[in-house]
């Protein structure tokens, strides 16, 4: 037998401690077990259901022997009811962060290219300034660190831009490319250099899959040309040096020439939409971050949702 439309009472305002019992209610099956948890009597629970649904004019539970479940309309109001105590929690969560000094541990996964440019001077200055906050560090392949959080293995990733499906970017800073020659090479003394120029010579890279030697490859595909790769290594430092004793050229971070005077070699800026590649922080959800990983974000320019 179908309950009568209830009448809306106007200028009521709902709880939270309501909602929260309603879906107590709904979770346990029973309005005794509901009271059980939630550590209150049954008949105020009961009170409370028939208030709610006094409140929003529409029946919410169907009463039987066997317990309560939801009507149409209850299961509508229990998607919004979550929403809205989830939302508390993380609320509560980030005023207790800001009363107390905001702790926690953040997992940072980032590329080689990322930690190029400024980012270690960031993290230093973090540690610093948040000592109350673990943050660990994983360095990895702009792939691996995006899949790190991905699936969950990481909260929050620093890389080049160059793919991030699944993923809400920021985007951060710039990783400037260039060539890097022997200094006595035939292409040493060009003021700026095509990719294309470079295909014709023997070619060093890092031993592990990233963003710019997935374009370097497309490059040369569309160049019908096939890359000759003479070594394969884990730094670019170990690149530098192998160019230097002639073993090949190679594509770099231009921050690199300033480390490597030393080195008979030659830094030439690279032409191409490609040459300096955005470099962004990735998330899976910003709006579900802890404290603790907005304070990070903040910290590397990152402003709040909404601000």
């Amino acid at each position: 037998m179908k309950s009568a439309p209830l009448a809306s009472s106007p200028s009521r305002d709902i709880d939270l401690v309501t909602l929260r019992l309603f879906i107590a209610a709904l979770e346990e099956g029973s309005l005794a077990r509901a009271a059980a948890r939630e550590n209150i009597v049954p008949s105020a629970v009961s009170k409370r259901m028939s208030e709610l649904e006094e409140i929003l004019g529409v029946p919410l539970l169907e009463r039987g022997v066997k317990g309560v479940q939801a009507t149409v309309a209850g299961a509508a109001l229990a998607v919004q009811a979550r929403l809205l105590l989830q939302g508390m929690g993380r609320m509560r969560a980030e005023m207790a962060g800001f009363a107390t000094g905001v702790r926690g541990q953040i997992r940072l996964a980032v590329s080689v290219a990322a930690l190029s440019g400024e980012l270690p001077a960031y993290i230093q200055s973090f540690r610093r300034t948040h000592p109350q906050i673990d943050l660990s560090l994983l360095e990895d392949t702009t792939q691996e660190a995006f899949r790190a959080v991905l699936e969950g293995a990481a909260d929050i990733a620093v890389g080049s831009d160059f793919g991030h499906e699944g993923l809400q970017v920021f985007p951060w800073e710039h990783c400037v490319l260039a060539a890097v020659v022997p200094g006595q090479h035939l292409l040493a003394d060009y003021e700026i250099l095509d990719y294309a120029q470079l295909l014709p010579f023997e070619q060093i890279e890092l031993n592990r899959e990233n963003g710019i030697s997935g374009v370097l490859e497309q490059t040369a595909r569309e160049a019908g040309v096939t890359r000759r790769i003479s070594a394969r290594v884990s730094a670019h430092e170990t690149i530098c040096m192998l160019v230097a004793r002639g073993l090949g050229v190679a594509v770099v971070p231009r921050y690199l020439q300033a480390r490597h005077t030393h080195l008979d070699i030659r830094f030439i800026p690279l032409s191409g939409p490609w040459a300096s590649t955005p470099v962004c922080i990735a998330v899976k959800d910003a709006s579900a971050l802890s404290p603790a990983a907005w304070v990070l974000l903040n910290h590397l320019g990152v402003p709040d949702p909404g601000s």
